[in-house]
């Protein structure tokens, strides 16, 4: 009989002991109080702060402080492409980056290859990758959305204070950029 018990808490436990040596990387909301919400076009949630930012040159949509630093989503608007062009090729050692072209026409350059983005297209580019997103054209009138996973208060800093300032300071870069 002890053999037969032995034997089924054996097999019983095989379960939870496999799980146990898997490496999990799931995000843990550390705040569990935290309740959705709505962000209408023209606002933007920098910080985890709802307002109206018409002169800026980006809409954050999902702060960094919202999703305890593991998503940063913004996108541009009217402001942000009136010249042809983007910034520098750069690598992200952090944050994976995501590209949704919401409308319009633009170019994303990944390593060695530049690619035409349409309406609907995405792009995704791993952290470590050398790469730039810009405008073929000068006042595009398109859209595209910005996702960064996961991404620090720093990196929402730097989207920040460029989409209010239109500079690019080289103190404010984040580490790894």
């Amino acid at each position: 009989m002890e053999r037969r018990n032995f034997l089924s808490t054996a097999l019983l436990s095989i379960p939870v002991i496999s799980f146990a040596n898997l490496n999990l990387d799931f995000p843990i909301i550390a705040n569990k109080s935290k309740k959705g919400f709505v962000i209408k076009a023209n606002e933007s949630r920098y910080f985890g702060k709802t307002g109206v930012n018409p002169d800026f040159l980006s809409d954050c949509k999902i702060s960094t402080s919202d999703s305890d630093n593991g998503l940063l989503i913004f996108n541009s608007n009217k402001n942000t492409f009136k010249e042809k062009g983007g910034p520098p090729l750069h690598v992200h050692s952090y944050e994976n980056e995501i590209v949704f072209v919401i409308s319009g026409n633009f170019e994303v350059h990944i390593e060695d290859k530049i690619h035409s983005l349409q309406t609907g297209d995405t792009a995704f580019i791993p952290k470590g990758t050398m790469h730039t997103i810009s405008s073929p054209i000068d006042n595009n009138p398109g859209q595209i959305m910005c996702i960064f996973q996961p991404a620090s208060e720093k990196v929402e800093q730097f989207f920040e204070y460029v989409s209010r300032t239109g500079q690019v300071p080289l103190d404010k870069i984040p580490e790894g950029w």
